[in-house]
């Protein structure tokens, strides 16, 4: 059975972006985890997916500020996924009983004992939501100085040869397949900025995949418009498409998986440079092939500073996440210590419950 690993909420250049109630529409039983939070919710998941990795495939989204907790669990195979709800918009239960449970960890806390932590609560949560707009704004402007290294390469676009290019690819991936049905997309990250600096899961997601393409390049030579070409065009073919988004601009993509078509195609430059290892990996150069001219020697000083002023944001925005992590920590451990153990499993046999409970009728 495979288990497979993605994000889907990250601190982006364009606030907190999740893809969550795109997940949610594709499933036919949704169980929510409110009023928790990741280290309260995530060992729960952790052990729910242990329950059922040898039984059928498992996907585990995981927390961009604490990559080693799980924000969701979804069972593919049987369409049923449990959710941290405080990651997610909150919205009204659409189908409460039919499609959706609830429960609320608000029910399990020991109300004496957040009384003594009140005041303290009320500021790490002001201090939690300072820093993370100040990461955000650290974001916003590494993505200006981004931008301008993109502008400085896409006046060198040939847009006629990269138009050319990427239809004989998309003729290569593709061919003459089509299929009399609708399709789904998913909407996810194959990475995230962190307080560690850089994660992805790109060589994970892919690993059963026998042809991956490693698209290689600078910024602004068209690498993200080529994969939602790709994209737009196996969805209107009929085939189920993974749409993986950048972390750092969730406009941008960085990968496309069309796993009945056993092809990934993705962004392999840094923050998340991969190289081919194996039989049927192959580089797509977009530089070579979509350049013309000589934009890294003409323009070589200008480069360096911008890409300069890129990473000394970035790094501050790191920082920021540190101190995030920090600080979430401090507010998350005063509502761990305060929650009922009893509570705790009796939540977990409730979703195990209502996850077999709902197993008969998913299609397998």
């Amino acid at each position: 059975m495979a288990q497979f690993d993605y994000f889907m909420g990250g601190t982006t250049a364009k606030g907190y972006v999740q893809f969550y109630d795109n997940a949610v529409e594709q499933l036919d039983h949704v169980i929510y985890l409110d009023g928790g939070f990741t280290t309260i919710i995530s060992p729960l998941l952790e052990r729910l997916a242990n329950d059922y990795s040898s039984l059928t495939d498992v996907e585990t989204v995981r927390s961009h500020l604490m990559p080693t907790c799980f924000e969701a669990v979804i069972l593919p195979d049987y369409r049923i996924g449990i959710f941290d709800r405080t990651k997610m918009q909150q919205k009204r239960l659409s189908l409460p009983g039919l499609k959706e449970h609830l429960i609320y960890f608000g029910d399990g806390y020991e109300l004496n004992r957040l009384n003594k932590h009140h005041q303290q609560l009320l500021d790490l949560k002001k201090t939690i939501h300072d820093i993370h707009y100040t990461a955000i704004q650290h974001f916003e402007r590494a993505l200006d100085h981004h931008e301008k290294v993109e502008s400085v390469y896409s006046d060198y676009l040939n847009i006629r040869r990269a138009n050319e290019h990427t239809t004989e690819l998309m003729d290569a991936l593709l061919k003459d397949k089509q299929q009399d049905r609708v399709a789904s997309v998913k909407h996810r990250y194959l990475g995230a900025a962190t307080p560690d600096g850089p994660v992805d899961y790109v060589l994970d997601l892919t690993d059963k995949i026998t042809n991956r393409y490693f698209i290689k390049g600078r910024s602004g030579t068209g690498k993200s418009t080529m994969l939602r070409k790709i994209a737009h065009e196996a969805h209107d073919r009929g085939f189920d498409v993974e749409v993986y988004h950048c972390g750092f601009d969730p406009g941008s993509l960085d990968m496309v998986i069309v796993r009945e078509l056993n092809f990934a195609i993705f962004d392999a430059t840094p923050p998340h440079q991969h190289k081919p290892v194996r039989q049927g990996d192959l580089i797509f150069d977009v530089y070579e092939r979509f350049i013309d001219g000589h934009p890294d020697a003409l323009h070589r000083e200008k480069l360096i500073k911008y890409k300069q002023m890129y990473q000394d944001e970035m790094a501050e925005a790191r920082a920021q996440l540190n101190k995030l992590q920090e600080k979430q920590h401090e507010f998350e451990t005063i509502y761990r210590e305060a929650l009922s153990e009893t509570f705790f499993e009796e939540s977990y046999h409730r979703v195990r419950h209502w996850v077999e409970e709902a197993k008969p009728y998913a299609p397998l």
